[in-house]
């Protein structure tokens, strides 16, 4: 049953988890927040154990503990989160949502972890559990819970329970559905008058706050008044999108400008003061002016925990996730092949750019504006298949035969997931002998399988790279490693961005990067072709300031 911020099951932890219950805190004082929902810890729970999820949260827990190798960690990593991300989310809780939401969300919802544990405080996950933006539809709304769920038991969040005494398995978690408030400004209020002299620290930001510069200004507690200011220059801010928040240039004249009217900090500070009285201190409050109307609302707010940092655990899952995604797990060869001259006097190369389009399917049927599609073998049909359009046809490793195509329309191109290199040989032999005239691909899921690039390189011409989670490993670092790497061996690079979000300055580091294609699903199609588009713009000036600058030195 889907639980309304003000409802009264609101007053359990239990059920509505840390964040809610202080989100209905802050209501009750009369402050205004986006409009939320909660899906109760109890719903969730009912169908993580009529899968099987506790239990694999359980075994990968223990192997943590036990200090298992590190490939039994990462293998019951993956099992657990391929299983959460291949949920069936039941259709009555969805349709319970879609019902909650009508009219209430109308472009973008985010989705926010709200856990519960007897032994666990507010603040003791800050930064381990991340949110998720999507589309108010169905299928955005069963892909925020799966999302959601999955990132919940990261291996760095449950390192941490651990830490703290709480089994993973153990702990209840309930999802807040908000809406997503588009901001003009937005930013931190921290309460904190012991360590801040009866100070409140408010930071802002255009747009949506994350690690932009930030405007800040310390105001006296007593007398509401500004005691000093810091602004920064501002120049990109963030705006929310159904994929994330992305980054939007700020109009030249408001750089330096600050991003809060005095009034409005004071008035922050003030509610900050009034919320700490009711949350206790110190207090951390997130909040936003609306866009246009100048709205405030207040996100979350809570009490920051005073617990002393415990992370024996997670320091250990901390170093393992580094070596599996910094370059130092890429092999010497990396090094030596990623080296630019320092010399400025030589000349700058520009790549030809003609980013491949690519939709991922789960049926088959007609798209514009599209090179091709990427789509289970089983879901393929040739008398469907369209003359000017690539196919990538993806064979999972468990799969049997059961089709076969000639290929006299369109462009065939097998794509073969691997788990390792014995079973890569295998699958490939099977391959050759089924489709001997079409070229083979290799579905490179990870940091691990992109190690095995020089070897896969024998079998296979070309390689789709799983760019959302290759950054689950290190982020941008480790999309870069494995590109640098991987690029070294293959004829030709697809990145899928189907678990990425899309931004147009990574898309720019792909093409830089020898990217020939991007693969994305359909509701996501147009959000791609955008930032592409946008992506190679800036690529081509790029080059053609760097060349510039080349000739100016002559």
């Amino acid at each position: 049953m889907i639980i309304g911020i003000d409802d009264p099951l609101a007053r359990f932890e239990i059920n509505v988890g840390f964040k809610a219950m202080n989100l209905s805190k802050v209501k009750e004082a009369e402050v205004s927040i986006p409009f939320t929902i909660i899906i109760p810890s109890e719903d969730i729970s009912d169908f993580l154990l009529e899968y099987g999820i506790r239990h694999k949260v359980f075994r990968l827990s223990r192997a943590l503990l036990d200090e298992e190798d590190l490939n039994k960690v990462l293998e019951l990593e993956r099992d657990l989160r391929s299983s959460i991300l291949s949920l069936s989310v039941p259709e009555e809780l969805v349709s319970e949502v879609l019902d909650s939401i009508a009219g209430n969300i109308g472009k973008i919802v985010i989705a926010r972890p709200s856990p519960y544990a007897s032994e666990l405080r507010d603040g003791d996950l800050k930064g381990r559990m991340s949110v998720w933006y999507d589309e108010p539809t169905r299928e955005g709304i069963m892909r925020s819970v799966q999302q959601v769920i999955s990132r919940a038991f990261s291996l760095r969040s449950m390192a941490r329970l651990l830490d703290l005494g709480i089994y993973p398995e153990d702990m209840n978690l309930a999802i807040m559905l908000q809406e997503v408030i588009f901001p003009r400004s937005s930013g931190l209020a921290i309460c904190c008058p012991a360590r801040r002299k009866n100070e409140i620290l408010v930071e802002s930001t255009w747009g949506a706050m994350d690690s932009m510069p930030k405007d800040k200004f310390r105001i006296s507690i007593d007398l509401m008044d500004i005691v000093e200011s810091e602004l920064s220059e501002k120049k990109v801010k963030l705006a929310p999108s159904p994929q994330g928040p992305r980054e939007v240039e700020v109009p030249r004249d408001l750089w330096v400008e600050p991003s809060l009217r005095g009034e409005e900090a004071r008035s922050i500070a003030e509610i900050s003061s009034n919320l700490s009285l009711i949350l206790g201190t110190p207090t951390l409050m997130e909040w936003i002016i609306q866009e246009g109307s100048n709205s405030f609302f207040v996100i979350q707010a809570h009490r920051e925990s005073e617990r002393p940092p415990t992370k024996v655990i997670e320091k250990r899952v901390m170093k393992m996730l580094e070596e599996m995604s910094s370059y130092r797990e890429l092999p010497e060869k990396l090094e030596a092949h990623k080296e630019i001259a320092e010399s400025a006097m030589e000349i700058p190369k520009i790549r030809p750019i003609a980013s491949k389009i690519f939709v991922k399917l789960k049926k088959m049927h007609e798209i514009e504006s599209v090179d091709g599609y990427l789509l289970d073998i089983d879901n393929l049909k040739e008398e469907l298949m369209e003359e000017d359009k690539t196919y990538l046809a993806l064979v999972h490793p468990n799969w049997e035969e059961k089709i076969s195509v000639s290929g006299k329309k369109g462009e065939l191109k097998i794509l073969l997931e691997i788990n390792d290199l014995n079973n890569a040989r295998e699958n490939v032999l099977q391959l050759y002998s089924l489709f001997p005239s079409f070229d083979l691909l290799v579905y490179l899921k990870d940091a691990s399988s992109v190690l095995l690039s020089e070897s896969l390189s024998e079998f296979f011409d070309g390689a789709v790279l799983d760019i959302g989670r290759i950054s689950e490993f290190g982020g941008r670092n480790a999309i870069k490693a494995s590109l640098s790497f991987s690029s070294n061996y293959f004829d030709y690079i697809i990145a899928d961005l189907t678990n990425a979000k899309i931004q147009v300055d990574l898309i720019e580091n792909l093409i830089d990067g020898r990217i020939d294609g991007f693969c994305v699903d359909e509701e996501r199609l147009s959000e791609l072709l955008d930032e592409v588009s946008k992506a190679e713009m800036r690529y081509l000036l790029r080059k053609v300031r760097d060349l510039d600058r080349y000739f100016r030195t002559l």
